[in-house]
């Protein structure tokens, strides 16, 4: 499901790079551009907005991936786009340096 909004993601990050604001949503802090993680992490968590939307879409036996150069994209394209517009619609992008990122809890 990370995959198939990567663009939602490469689209925020360009958006704060291009504006000058590469700087850490917690700390306020300037990020190196390679020291950047975009995260779910001023509302609801990306674990939570994705099993919501697989709730609604019937549980994880109607969804079904394909596996190209290890990246797995939904095979059913309608759901796909459902998805992208789930994630759109609930999630809350920031940035975070990476070891901001990694501290924070997992599920």
């Amino acid at each position: 499901m990370h995959t198939e909004i990567q663009p939602q993601v490469n689209t925020y990050y360009e958006s704060r790079k291009a504006s000058h604001t590469l700087v850490s949503d917690e700390s306020s802090q300037p990020l190196a551009p390679a020291d950047v993680h975009v995260s779910d992490f001023r509302g609801p968590r990306f674990h939570d907005i994705a099993i919501e939307y697989v709730q609604a879409a019937g549980g994880f036996d109607a969804m079904t991936a394909e596996t190209a150069r290890g990246l797995a994209l939904f095979t059913d394209r309608t759901l796909a786009e459902r998805w992208h517009a789930h994630h759109q619609e609930h999630s809350v992008l920031g940035l975070l340096s990476a070891k901001e990122n990694l501290r924070r809890p997992r599920v």
